[in-house]
């Protein structure tokens, strides 16, 4: 075994893992999900908790960036099997490599359960605005409905003062 640390080892194989085109400012497609399989690995090496709201906000992040939810899922999925291979060809400790595949299952479905709630939260606020935009026409027909109404009313009455003239 060698002296680095497998969180370290791990974090080498970023660039290989990450291999895509250049983003500008922004991370590489995928990097929130190799960045939690860290965060796993290295706290289980800790024994601390491996609770990562990291990954929540960088998911948030990039669908608000514009990301579709099916491209930050096969960016996850790619990255994921990228990473499993990639530890693979790396490391030589079985349980190492155990570890390492524990971590990114744990992630990826993390990833797939965020987006999911992203999803369901998105869709409920959209159901929400047309609910209440469908409640604004029904108000604005009533109310044209009464317009009609008044008009019509107002309308015989002029007709029924010209004729008494």
């Amino acid at each position: 075994m060698s002296a680095a640390s497998l969180p370290d080892r791990i974090a080498v194989l970023r660039d290989e893992v990450l291999a895509t085109a250049e983003t500008g400012d922004r991370e590489p497609p995928g990097a929130e999900v190799f960045d939690a399989v860290l965060r796993l690995v290295a706290a289980r090496a800790e024994t601390s908790p491996a609770l990562d709201l990291a990954l929540h906000d960088a998911i948030s992040r990039r669908l608000a960036w514009g990301d579709s939810e099916a491209r930050v899922l096969s960016d996850a999925r790619e990255v994921c099997v990228r990473l499993l291979s990639a530890s693979q060809r790396a490391l030589r400790d079985p349980r190492e490599e155990q570890q390492v595949a524990a971590a990114v299952a744990e992630a990826g479905s993390a990833a797939a359960r965020i987006i999911a709630l992203l999803v369901l939260g998105r869709v409920a606020r959209e159901r929400a605005a047309q609910l209440r935009e469908e409640l604004a026409q029904e108000r604005l027909s009533q109310a044209l409905e009464r317009q009609r109404e008044e008009l019509a009313r107002l309308e015989e009455r002029v007709q029924r003062a010209g004729r008494r003239r």
